[in-house]
């Protein structure tokens, strides 16, 4: 299975690094200056697992032919309209895309776009970010991928995938619903950025206050929700590792969506909070606690934008 992964970020970098690491097939979609410093310098990892470097075939958009079984999607959620048209010549006629992407919205466009029948599904579980010096660095000891078809061609390629990972130095995994897995950290993900964003701490810091667990509870509840009235309860076990998470006292775990906020960066708050916010008032879910988390992210958005 011949692999693309556009960027080489915190999230594309560092899977594909370690599939290379594996032996698999891998490719890089990249920008110029990007490609010309992993061709320079290689492919740095740093990981609480050890640091590694690979040296993977790069390549420009202009490069691309339609010769890859698996496109992997790991941009922004803001970024997935300039994703789709960029990754559009690598997609041949029998050519599949697989995206790890935030909520639920893309799936909508990418199907839109190739057809529902070459969307396979992903969630990716993993706290990394790119330094200014171009090292991915893997931030805790979470690594873990989904994968999952909705169809029989795209849960047999599905499974090539995850079997292809499984020498591979992650955790991935088959997933018989991914449309249930990708609520599911969804509805965590949505509580864990609205409340670090809207209260500007870690799950520590926020659980040490007054009201901190009850706001963070409430929110689950929000989102569990709206999971629910669109057909995808969050399993007990899935809410249990959730509440785990998002209630640990002295926990310095925050949402990279704080990060970006604090560093003025764009941020993905209208496809991971707007758009679950919209689902909740549509399927008649009162979530002002989302709503609340949502609207100071549009206020930040506007001040940075001003």
């Amino acid at each position: 299975m011949k692999l693309l992964f556009l960027g080489a970020g915190g999230v594309g970098g560092y899977f594909g690094a370690r599939l290379i690491e594996a032996g698999a097939d891998v490719t890089f979609l990249l920008r110029p200056g990007r490609k010309a410093r992993i061709e320079a310098e290689g492919l740095r990892v740093e990981s609480p697992y050890g640091d590694f470097q690979v040296a993977p075939r790069c390549l420009l958009r202009e490069e691309l032919q339609p010769e890859f079984d698996l496109v992997v999607l790991t941009s922004k959620a803001y970024d997935l309209e300039v994703a789709i048209d960029a990754i559009a010549p690598a997609m041949g006629a029998e050519g599949r895309v697989l995206p790890f992407l935030n909520g639920l919205a893309h799936m909508d466009r990418l199907d839109a776009r190739f057809g529902a029948d070459r969307v396979v599904g992903g969630v990716a579980h993993i706290a990394g970010e790119l330094t200014e010096d171009g090292v991915v660095r893997q931030l805790n000891r979470i690594h873990s991928l989904a994968a999952g078809g909705r169809d029989e061609a795209t849960k047999r390629v599905a499974e090539r995938f995850v079997e292809l990972c499984g020498p591979a130095r992650f955790d991935c995994r088959l997933v018989a619903d991914i449309e249930a897995t990708l609520w599911e950290k969804w509805a965590f993900l949505a509580t864990l950025a609205g409340m670090t964003t809207l209260m500007r701490a870690s799950v520590g810091a926020i659980l040490a206050t007054t009201h901190g667990e009850v706001l963070t509870r409430r929110l689950y509840d929000e989102c569990l929700a709206t999971a629910a009235a669109y057909g995808k309860p969050v399993a007990a076990e899935g809410q249990h590792k959730a509440l785990a998470m998002l209630t640990e006292a002295g926990s310095r775990f925050a949402a990279s969506m704080l990060r970006d906020l604090q560093a003025g960066h764009r941020t993905e708050h209208e496809h991971v909070l707007g758009d679950l916010a919209h689902r909740a008032q549509t399927a008649d879910v009162d979530a002002p606690v989302l709503q609340a988390a949502y609207a100071q992210m549009q206020v930040r958005d506007h001040e940075r934008t001003a």
